[in-house]
């Protein structure tokens, strides 16, 4: 074996890095590269059939010098059972640095560019800095190039990080024959100790920083605070970028904890960890990893690589033989052709479980309101959980329309008798008194609270409370509390039925909310339209019924106000739990003798005067029912059935044991007290076959309000369909169920509102038929009503987002609230049985409805007990359920939950990368899998990564048939991303050649949204708020460069971007929109720039007011309450100062709420709290 070897004080002589680094372009004939020795493994007889390699060393900065690596020897003895292989040639990079005393990465890194250019001159021409060996030496061919030698490199360090920036430029540059000869020749990289990226980009910057401060003992920054955006966005964009190379063999070596015993009783600690597996990971495709006890500069000791399983040598052989072979790794993908499935050939990600436990917690600086830190954080105190609000604003140019009486579906019950007493005591506390003259007070609410078990007749008699005292006040307004879907549509149609907002107005939910809360609180701000506003009377009766979970109503009880509550709960703390003051009375029974009379009354129809037997059979049955309504009412009906007098079902039935059974309804008092009373009152033997299948299906239905086009004709969208199907084939055409309906009517067991088409049923006789079903029974009923309320569920379209069918899914969502609520009650009885796919299906329907309309968070729980059902019954049909990891990732992205986001759009994209390869092709869904992919990364500020996933998407919609607008969502994301790694000029033209598309196509302020993106329509705005942001950030600059003028140009375009985009929200998402709050925010940040400090807090205030104290907006409430405090201390004067110090006092315990933040950060700053928020809302 011969070694030609250069003299260590030639040319080619190391040194162990200077300490500057502006680095000179070699002229013709100096390269960066030397050849160190060609090893002469056998003779090389000139017919082709020996191979030689390149071996390229690239040592670290100021690291030990390839010569103490043991390169040679290493690679003797990998080299040594190649039989084909008879030539190594090793070379050294040795980068050109002027004698400079200040480091930095952009001089660094330019480094890299005379690598690639002495790599691809390597390949084409014979160095004049090698004049030593003869031209035999290296077998050049007829046209004077060397063979296409493979080349392996080795990097130490930061080597690597040049060696990354040098092939990387190779490969952009790839159109230049002498770059995709070098491409063509690469066959495996051993990287030895690189950093690569951190848990986001500045944690990138922070450690390739602790290298560097190791290697060569710079002071660089090793703490994540103001870092220099440049230097971030060079070496994250290097780390994202190349993973996209990456697709030789490689090996990555990284340091591993290890204590070294000096002594028994002595033990030294080794050198801190610099790169561990996390940060030395490339991703590429083929990537073996190699642990080591070492030191990170005892890293290059290439003998030392190994542990129990492998050694850098076993890696070295096998690339040798590879390339023996003429031929990769077998297990290799091909990195050759455009693959449509991923044009930039990104790297496969991690799966959720590795990025769970290494990613998202590595700075606390990622953006999230992770489960972990709602569930650890305190709770504020009061006085910083306050935010106030100027609701007078809501009302501005707005009147009302009274007096106002709606009851919803509720008629007056003509068999209503009783209750004088409890009349009388409501009065007291409900009827309206004159409003305070001269103290300046502002009047609470008067609330009162009927409590009691379920058929003891509140609800009755609370509308009988209604109808009879409905000229007392200016509005009376009935509100179904037993579910939150149904609630928030009833309070929210108050603004309609006042006049304050048209129907079209009123699409947005949160808007009405609020506009009827400001009006609650403040009636006479808002004059009457209908007749003389001074002899109005504005007073006001809110009844809550069936509001047995009290904390429901809570964010809809309005506390200040000429007005009165009336509630109806089962809970007897519902009379103190809103007002300390507040009153109510637990409701008995009926009297014996009313509860006898009313039997009477609803068997007869009459009020003439009974017979003696009669009499004293009515008597006998109210005493056997203990007086309840409920239980009275069904007994009428079920004697009225059976043609039968009173005293005839005494004779018959009193005694029968059928109806001792017991049910468990109402609270457990009154369960003892009254179970068997009702159990014996619900008899619904002898009804026909099709009137108990309806009273079985209405059993598992919202009992409010049960749409009877569910049964005799779906809509979707207004389109017409056939009556429904309960999925065993069974349509109900309309004369069966007209006769069903009848004969439960004609029972009492149901009531109906003739003018809305809609039935009504009592919770307890639900309860009982339910309860007196088997339980498989019981769940194919269920089963059976999830199949109508399919056929009638208008499905949501993903690519229009269409408005018009929220009127249906307003109606019918709660009916999918209660069947969420039922299972929920029986999944244990239920969890042998098969899942049906229809009800993930209407679950995912639930959670993109909730996410249309602004009420994200409430979505969630739906969707994960359909990912829980899809995952028990090992349903995995696609698109379904990465549909439904889609819409959790936006759910998550929307309620600022970081870690959520990421692992559902993961899975999301995981799977749909396997339908598309399962399919041969790439659709829609596979793109935009992409974006939001790069959405989850923006929100853990992998900006870079992000930047890549976006290009991507795009790249993948090019090479399909769309629409033109279906590039917008990915393309606005993809300017945000330019913008938050600082490169203003791209993200300035990418945004403003989309608006511009936009504009083109739509006209200004359009109401189109992005295509297959889930907030209703938004599209412009984002495009304004992003461009706006983009801008400011130019003006700055310009200001910190002297340039006024032109910054005073630029600062009227962000007034202007921002103003229009605030317009588009409003118009499209409504008033009280998160993403209103975002634009309300921006401008006051410009008002307090220009010194208009009334228009700032108003923005800010209404920011504040729509932002609230909702957990998942702590983000944004953190941020809008600490500009807000600080410009109020800025204004001066106390009462200024001391609201300021109260809400910057109110930002920081959010900020370390959100944080898990124990470190108390002093001297915080609004770059702080822009951190906490995601990257459209900064």
């Amino acid at each position: 074996m011969k070694h030609q070897e250069e003299d260590a004080d030639g040319p080619g002589q190391e040194t162990v890095g200077g300490s500057s680094l502006t680095t000179t372009t070699p002229t013709t004939g100096h390269s960066s590269l030397n050849l160190s020795s060609v090893v002469q493994l056998r003779p090389d007889p000139n017919d082709g059939s020996m191979v030689q390699t390149s071996v390229i060393s690239v040592p670290g900065y100021q690291t030990p010098p390839v010569r103490k690596w043991g390169l040679r020897n290493e690679l003797e003895s990998a080299a040594l059972a190649v039989d084909a292989l008879s030539r190594l040639h090793i070379y050294i990079h040795r980068p050109a640095f002027d004698e400079e005393d200040v480091f930095s990465w952009e001089k660094f890194l330019a480094a890299g560019n005379d690598l690639a250019e002495d790599v691809a001159r390597l390949s084409t021409e014979v160095p004049e800095s090698w004049p030593r060996y003869s031209l035999m030496n290296h077998e050049l061919t007829s046209s004077g190039q060397f063979p296409e030698r493979p080349i392996i490199f080795i990097a130490h360090s930061l080597g690597g990080v040049l060696l990354k920036k040098a092939l990387l430029l190779t490969h952009q540059n790839i159109h230049d024959k002498r770059f995709k000869l070098v491409v063509d020749c690469l066959s495996g990289i051993l990287f030895l100790g690189t950093p690569h990226c951190g848990t986001n980009d500045d944690d990138t910057l922070l450690r390739h920083n602790r290298v560097l401060h190791n290697c060569a003992k710079f002071a660089m920054q090793r703490r994540s605070s103001r870092l220099p955006a440049k230097d971030v966005f060079q070496l994250a964009n290097l780390a994202a970028t190349f993973q996209q190379i990456a697709t030789i063999p490689v090996l990555s070596v990284y340091e591993t904890h290890y204590q070294r015993t000096a002594h028994r009783s002595l033990t030294i600690d080794m050198p801190q960890v610099l790169v561990d597996k996390e940060t030395a990971t490339v991703s590429a495709q083929i990537e073996h990893f190699l642990g080591v006890h070492l030191s990170h500069m005892e890293l290059c000791n290439l003998s030392k690589l190994r542990d129990q399983t492998y050694s850098a040598r076993e890696f070295l052989r096998s690339l040798l033989e590879a390339i023996s072979t003429s031929r990769r790794p077998s297990d290799e993908p091909s990195s050759s052709g455009y693959d449509p499935l991923n044009p930039l050939n990104l790297a496969d990600i991690e799966p959720p479980e590795r990025i769970r436990g290494a990613s998202l917690h590595g700075d606390v600086r990622t953006i999230g309101s992770s489960s972990e830190s709602i569930r650890t954080s305190q709770r504020l105190p009061r006085r910083l959980r306050h935010v106030p609000s100027n609701s007078d604003r809501l009302l501005q140019s707005r009147t009302c329309r009274l007096p106002c009486f709606s009851l919803a579906s509720y008629s007056r019950n003509a068999d209503f008798i009783g209750r004088t007493g409890v009349f009388s005591r409501m009065d007291k506390y409900l009827l309206p008194r004159p409003p305070p003259t001269d103290t300046g007070d502002a009047q609470t609410s008067r609330v009162f609270s009927l409590c009691g078990m379920g058929g003891v007749g509140k609800t009755d008699l609370a509308i009988e409370y209604a109808y009879t005292r409905q000229d007392a006040f200016g509005a009376v307004f009935w509100l179904e509390a037993g579910g939150v879907s149904q609630l928030i549509s009833d309070f929210a149609g108050i603004s309609i039925k006042l006049g304050l907002e048209s129907p079209e107005e009123a699409q947005d939910l949160e808007s009405s909310r609020a506009i009827v809360k400001a009006w609650l609180n403040n009636p006479s701000k808002t004059p009457n339209r209908t007749g003389d506003p001074s002899q109005t009377n504005y007073s006001w009766l809110l009844i809550f019924d069936n509001a047995d979970t009290l904390d429901i109503i809570a964010d809809y009880i309005p506390y200040y106000g000429n007005g009165s509550i009336l509630i109806t709960s089962r809970d007897p703390f519902a009379k103190t739990h809103f007002f300390s003051n507040g009153q109510g009375i637990d409701l008995e029974p009926l009297p014996t003798g009313d509860a006898a009379y009313l039997l009477r009354r609803l068997t007869k129809g009459t009020d003439e005067t009974p017979d003696r037997e009669e009499h004293q059979a009515s008597v006998k049955v109210a005493t056997q029912l203990d007086g309840l309504p409920l239980a009275m009412t069904q007994m009428a009906g079920f004697i009225r059935r059976r043609h039968l007098t009173i005293s005839e079902y005494v004779e018959l039935y009193a005694s029968d044991a059928r109806y001792a059974d017991v049910r468990t309804i109402g609270n457990p008092m009154q369960d003892n007290r009254y179970g068997h009373t009702l159990a014996t009152a619900y008899s619904f033997e002898g009804l026909g076959k099709h009137s108990t299948r309806l009273l079985k299906s209405l059993a598992f239905m919202n009992p409010d309000r049960v749409q009877e086009e569910i049964y005799l004709g779906a809509r979707r969208l207004g389109r017409p369909e056939d009556g429904g199907d309960d999925g065993e084939g069974r349509v109900w055409t309309a004369p069966d169920f007209e006769s069903a309906r009848y004969e439960l009517l004609g029972s009492s067991i149901i009531k109906r509102n003739i003018d809305k088409k809609e039935l009504w049923i009592h919770r307890v006789i639900q309860a009982e038929v339910r309860a007196r079903m088997d339980k498989r029974t019981r769940y194919e009923t269920f089963r059976q009503v999830l199949a109508l309320l399919t056929k009638a569920w208008p499905p949501g379209d993903l690519c229009s987002q269409a408005s018009e069918r929220w009127a249906i899914c307003e109606k019918l969502f709660p009916h999918l609230e209660r069947f969420y609520q039922i299972y929920n009650e029986h999944a244990t009885d239920w969890g042998n049985f098969e899942i049906d796919p229809i009800f993930p299906t209407l679950l995912n329907e639930a959670a993109v409805y909730l996410h249309e309309r602004g009420f994200s968070h409430e979505g969630k729980m739906y969707l994960q007990l359909a990912l829980d059902l899809c995952e028990r019954g090992n349903i995995t049909s696609e698109p379904l359920i990465s549909d439904m990891h889609l819409t959790m990732g936006a759910l998550c992205n929307e309620t600022n939950d970081a870690e959520g986001c990421l692992e559902h759009n993961i899975l999301c994209l995981a799977l749909r990368k396997a339908e598309s390869v399962r399919k041969k092709t790439p659709d829609l869904r596979l793109a935009f899998a992409h974006s939001q992919m790069g959405i989850a990364y923006m929100m853990i500020r992998k900006f870079a990564l992000a930047t890549e996933y976006f290009k991507q998407c795009v790249e993948m919609l090019k090479g399909l048939e769309v629409d033109v607008d279906e590039f917008g969502f990915p393309s606005c994301n993809l300017g945000l991303a330019y913008w938050v790694q600082g490169q203003h000029e791209t993200a300035d033209q990418v945004l403003t050649d989309l608006l511009q598309q936009r504009e083109e196509r739509h006209g200004k302020l359009d109401r189109v949204s992005y295509k297959y993106i889930f907030p209703p329509p938004h599209g412009t705005g984002r495009v304004l708020q992003a461009l706006g942001n983009v801008k400011a950030s130019r003006a700055k600059q310009l200001e910190a460069r002297g340039m006024d003028a032109e910054a005073k140009s630029l600062w009227d375009e962000v007034f202007y971007l921002h103003s229009e985009c605030l317009k588009q929200y409003e118009a499209t998402l409504g008033l009280f929109n998160h993403r209103t709050a975002d634009a309300c925010h921006k401008l006051a940040e410009y008002h307090i720039r220009f010194g208009q400090d009334d228009l700032a807090q108003e923005y800010l205030d209404r920011a504040l007011g729509i932002w609230g104290d909702r957990q998942w907006f702590r983000n944004e409430s953190a941020r809008s309450s600490f500009l807000r405090g600080t410009h109020l201390q800025s204004m001066g004067g106390k009462q200024n100062v001391e609201e300021g110090k109260r809400l910057v006092e109110r930002a920081v315990a959010l900020r370390k709420q959100i944080l898990l933040d124990k470190s108390g950060k002093k001297d915080l700053e609004m770059e702080d709290f822009d951190d906490l928020v995601c990257f459209w809302s900064i």
